[in-house]
């Protein structure tokens, strides 16, 4: 309120008239322009404290959009599927990414997502620079998700393909569990006809996106350079998934990293790789880096023997599955 006050001449004949004495047109000018400082000061402080929840909040809203218009552009044969983390099959309590969890993590000014660098050779002798998109290990996303994150086997995999380009250069090769797409795409520079497969929702809608980003601008469906090609399809192991999956038909190489996490995934593992993988010369390249929920190496090796796969260990970590000599005259007497 502006202060009011009786003139004195006035006060002195009695009249007792009120005045109202406003301050200087210079005083209220000065008073107005602190008044608008303090409240731009009040906004900077808002903006700067609320800027990166509030681009993580944006960037989960992006993901979830995208999420949704991947799933509506893969077709009528693919079908909404969450990988159970700590069993095999769909997790029914998985929750979409931006929903309440995200916005917990928002206040708690946190950006789950990450991005994974890779320098790797390709077969004509240059060097691709590889950005994988995904989540950090240990986010909400990689809990309700496996794939959506990088773990240690599929590097070391990418690794030995890039030691042994013979297993890719010219070859059919099926990638089960591809994930981010790392193995994938790899095989894609090194030649291959690639077609990465994974049952999960979320991990398919990353594996699109990074073989968009990586292979030559190309559709997320499908890529073609020269005689090497890449496809992102969803496959779901054992029966009947994989009879109706021969459509691509069979494959001189299968590839898989880090893809056991329960014993109870082996069979339907195994039964796939077996109705997939061609006989004779066909080989399953398997990287095991942690052994998830104690499933030993043993265990993985009998099931293979089951389906007459015999087993060799080049080198740490790497297990490299072939018909055996039985299998493969069977199939040369039928042909």
């Amino acid at each position: 309120k502006l202060p009011i006050t009786l003139d004195a001449t006035r006060a002195a004949t009695g009249t007792g008239a009120a005045t109202c004495r406003y301050p200087p047109r210079h005083t209220r000018a000065c008073l107005l322009l602190l008044l608008l400082s303090l409240l731009l000061l009040l906004l900077v402080a808002i903006s700067c404290s609320l800027a990166a929840p509030i681009r993580c909040y944006l960037l989960l809203s992006l993901s979830s959009y995208e999420a949704k218009s991947s799933n509506m552009t893969i077709g009528n044969e693919e079908q909404e599927w969450i990988e159970a983390p700590d069993a095999w099959g769909p997790n029914e309590d998985h929750q979409e990414e931006g929903n309440g969890d995200g916005l917990l993590d928002l206040f708690g000014n946190t950006d789950p997502h990450d991005v994974f660098t890779f320098n790797i050779k390709c077969y004509n002798g240059t060097s691709k620079k590889i950005l994988l998109r995904g989540f950090k290990l240990g986010s909400d996303e990689t809990d309700r998700s496996t794939g959506v994150t990088l773990w240690q086997a599929a590097p070391r995999l990418a690794e030995y393909l890039q030691e042994h380009p013979e297993m890719c250069k010219g070859k059919s090769v099926l990638e089960l569990g591809a994930g981010l797409g790392l193995v994938g795409i790899t095989s894609y520079y090194l030649g291959a006809k690639i077609l990465l497969t994974d049952g999960d929702t979320h991990s398919l809608q990353k594996m699109r996106e990074n073989v968009r980003q990586n292979c030559d601008r190309g559709d997320a469906d499908k890529t073609t350079a020269g005689d090497n090609t890449i496809e992102c399809r969803q496959l779901l192991w054992g029966s009947p998934h994989m009879e109706k999956f021969l459509v691509h038909g069979q494959f001189d190489t299968i590839l898989g990293a880090d893809v056991i996490y329960t014993e109870s995934s082996i069979q339907p593992l195994f039964d796939t790789v077996a109705c997939l993988l061609k006989k004779q010369d066909g080989r399953f390249v398997l990287s095991r880096y942690n052994k998830w929920n104690n499933v030993d190496d043993e265990v993985v090796i009998n099931a293979a023997k089951v389906r007459h796969l015999n087993c060799t260990r080049p080198s740490e970590g790497i297990f490299v599955f072939n018909w055996n000599a039985y299998e493969s005259a069977e199939t040369k007497n039928q042909e």
